[in-house]
């Protein structure tokens, strides 16, 4: 399928130009484990998903109650007590606020090593784009600014627009972001498309800016099964090109 009247493209970060970089259930078990948690509990990624719908719970309900700006980033305080939330759901009791400075001090050690990832043919896609005059942008539900990865990996001059935000109210499924990137582009949400890999997320908010939404299926296959509308659904990136002339 051909996509005609496009002028800009609107991509999501993780999953969709950059790989996963987080696996919270290993690490989260891996902590369990050494700091000797109670062997009779069998913790599964089940139960620490469970527990970090409460813990985000708290989170959003921090944000709200607080009225934080979109930039917003939780500071090392937050953090913690979103961790206490966390260990209280996978059942430990005595230690809390050590094991939660732990446990954040654990998270803060890996994404201070761990390097994004730019999935293969993103950045020969992207300037393939803008070659056709394509206008391009991010939306992206994150705390923090990616400029530094972008810049890092030499695409961030390819984008007029990048936003960004993990605040309820203005992350996706919201239209918001999405909206914001159209004007910062001067270009009628109409005639723009985004491109992300979760339908809940990204379909869901691309609809409700009446963008196209496009599906990228390559890390998130199931993701098709969901499909509700009207969505144009792509392997890789590089079918951009191809479904965009």
């Amino acid at each position: 399928m051909n996509i005609k009247g496009i002028e800009a493209v609107i991509f999501d970060l993780g999953g969709t130009l950059y790989e996963p970089a987080s696996d919270i259930c290993n690490l989260t078990l891996q902590f369990m484990e050494d700091v000797g948690a109670d062997e009779s509990t069998v913790i599964t990624d089940e139960h620490i998903k469970d527990a970090l719908v409460d813990a985000n719970k708290w989170l959003q309900t921090y944000m709200i109650d607080h009225n934080v700006p979109v930039h917003w980033e939780p500071s090392t305080k937050e953090w913690i007590e979103y961790d206490k939330v966390l260990l209280k759901g996978l059942g430990v009791k005595d230690n809390i606020e050590s094991l939660a400075e732990q446990y954040q001090e654990r998270w803060d050690q890996f994404f201070d090593n761990v390097k994004p990832v730019l999935i293969q043919g993103v950045r020969e896609t992207l300037k393939g784009l803008q070659q056709r005059d394509f206008a391009l942008g991010i939306a992206s539900n994150r705390y923090g600014d990616p400029k530094q990865v972008l810049q890092t990996d030499s695409i961030y001059d390819l984008f007029g627009s990048v936003e960004f935000s993990g605040v309820p109210g203005y992350i996706k499924p919201s239209p918001y972001l999405l909206l914001r990137v159209a004007e910062q582009l001067g270009i009628n949400p109409r005639k723009c498309a985004y491109v992300g890999n979760i339908v809940e997320y990204d379909c869901v908010a691309a609809e409700r800016a009446e963008m196209i939404p496009i599906l990228l299926s390559w890390v998130d296959p199931q993701e098709v099964d969901k499909i509700t509308t009207d969505t144009i659904v792509i392997d890789h990136i590089a079918d951009l090109l191809e479904v965009l002339r």
